[in-house]
């Protein structure tokens, strides 16, 4: 009986303590008072007008991000060209779609070209229209001649000149890599380039008049 009755206060102490403990008050304090030793001062400030001053310049943040990418939009014509699908989409300053089709990448083959080792790939990211030109012949490199297993000529033989791959348009877009024709129509949807994009001659004669020095390009 007797330990009951010494129980009993000690159960509501305990209870007691527990709730000023979960008060708010109590807990701000608490935490005012850890601030304190960790060195980071708790104020009213820090609570409103802190918050208010990261809201700030949170939103300068996001102001900032957003001017960038405003930067970033085409303010012409520009192409999208799908590496997976080998599909093309011509569109317009606004981004509305004016013209899509089929077209044909790299086909991601390697050939061993004495030590060195070429991989024929489209290349991704965003390019630019650096030059247009018509009818432009095609100055075959090494490795045209080391894959028709024909040897290499010299750098200015006629050999070296092919005045129809590229078919009547070609836009280039750095790096030897350009938009242009093909002789291999019944391709077209297919991987098989060695980097180029090929487009049909119908589908090149819309881009070629659309995209100017400057379009972007963006190839994924």
């Amino acid at each position: 009986m007797n330990v009951i009755i010494w129980t009993i206060p000690i159960l509501l102490f305990c209870v007691f303590v527990l709730m000023i403990l979960f008060t708010p008050a109590f807990q701000d304090s608490a935490f005012k008072v850890k601030s304190w030793f960790t060195g980071f001062q708790v104020s009213e400030e820090t609570s409103n007008e802190g918050i208010e001053k990261l809201e700030v310049r949170s939103q300068r943040n996001i102001n900032s991000i957003e001017a960038k990418l405003d930067n970033l939009k085409p303010v012409k014509p520009y192409i999208v060209v799908n590496t997976t699908e080998n599909r093309y989409s011509l569109r317009n300053a606004g981004g509305d779609t004016v013209r899509t089709g089929g077209c044909s990448t790299g086909k991601n083959e390697v050939l061993i070209a004495g030590k060195k080792r070429i991989i024929f790939k489209t290349p991704k990211g965003m390019f630019t229209v650096l030059n247009k030109q018509e009818n432009r012949p095609w100055i075959k490199p090494d490795w045209a001649f080391i894959e028709d297993g024909l040897p290499i000529p010299s750098a200015r033989s006629a050999s070296r000149i092919d005045y129809n791959t590229l078919g009547d348009y070609a836009l280039s877009i750095g790096d030897g890599y350009m938009l242009h024709g093909t002789l291999y129509q019944r391709f077209l949807g297919l991987p098989v380039t060695h980097g180029c994009v090929r487009l049909g001659d119908k589908d090149l004669d819309v881009i070629y008049h659309t995209l100017s020095k400057g379009s972007k390009v963006f190839i994924y």
